[in-house]
């Protein structure tokens, strides 16, 4: 039976377990515990990170919680489908909501079914690395069985993919620890395929391999290790001495250091400004301020 039954439809069966739930309801209002509730939000912000971030099936949390997977499915994607509309999941019951607040992480062997959702950040690490290298994404597509129009937007973040599937993130991982240590003209890349795709590499920023280790490159909050003393003065001389593109912590770490001085009173005055105590000194050149014509000719006329 559905709520969305009208009451002069049921039949005797739906009709007794209608008025018994009612029943259960009042019950349950007469102790203080609502049978059902509105404050989802948070509940749902806890089964949506397990499902996109952490990698979990919907199966998975079915069989942790003991609630159906369809439900779980419904808060998930926020909505279900009534007689052709979507409806919004606005409440649910107060067990379930206890139930989905016991889900832990737990992924099956092998990181989970080909379906599952895990973390682009890994994937999208090894595929730069490669183009890096030189490989470019003609190559890697022809290698995974994917399209290169989605090898190059899983590499760039695009099309607002937060989640990449388990199957398409063990074949990436395959085929980057088969690759990693190679030399692309090796594998019968041409020397204008390795040049192209070593030159979006370098202006995209991809680290290469050799900046990633196995324990990091899956960790969302690593950073790629470029000089051996990124995050430092140090680091960031390497990276413009060795024309290195500057990564984020060194970048932080060069606009910590103290700024150029600041231009002289007199250097104002050289400009023609005057220079108001308490005020930033502002260089440029000097502003000629133009009178009217008709100004012009009397002050003419009358110096005359």
């Amino acid at each position: 039976m559905s709520k969305y039954t009208p009451r002069a439809e049921m039949t005797a069966e739906q009709s007794a377990l209608a008025r018994r739930d009612a029943k259960r309801r009042r019950y349950l209002a007469e102790r203080g515990t609502p049978s059902r509730s509105k404050d989802i939000d948070a509940v749902q912000r806890h089964v949506r990170r397990l499902y996109y971030e952490g990698g979990m099936t919907s199966h998975a949390m079915a069989a942790q919680s003991g609630v159906g997977r369809d439900t779980i499915m419904h808060l998930v994607k926020g909505y279900r489908v009534v007689n052709g509309r979507r409806v919004r999941i606005a409440c649910l019951l107060q067990t379930t909501i206890d139930k989905l607040w016991t889900l832990r992480l737990q992924l099956p062997p092998d990181q989970g079914r080909s379906g599952a959702h895990l973390p682009p950040s890994g994937t999208r690490r090894r595929l730069q690395a490669l183009n890096a290298l030189g490989y470019d994404c003609v190559w890697m597509a022809d290698r995974l069985g994917i399209c290169a129009g989605n090898i190059s937007a899983l590499m760039l973040g695009q099309r607002g993919r937060s989640y990449v599937y388990a199957a398409t993130a063990q074949r990436i991982a395959a085929l980057y620890d088969e690759y990693q240590h190679t030399d692309p003209a090796a594998a019968g890349r041409s020397s204008w395929h390795i040049s192209t795709a070593r030159t979006r590499a370098r202006k995209n920023g991809y680290a290469p391999p050799w900046c990633w280790d196995d324990e990091t490159i899956d960790d969302p909050r690593a950073e790629p290790e470029w000089t051996g003393a990124c995050g430092t003065a140090q680091g960031y001389a390497i990276h413009r001495r060795e024309q290195i593109p500057i990564c984020r912590a060194c970048r932080e770490a060069r606009h910590g250091e103290p700024e150029a001085a600041a231009p002289t009173v007199a250097a104002a005055l050289h400009h023609g400004r005057p220079h108001t105590p308490g005020h930033p000194v502002l260089l440029g050149r000097p502003r000629v301020i133009r009178q009217p014509a008709a100004e012009v000719r009397s002050r003419s006329q009358a110096a005359a």
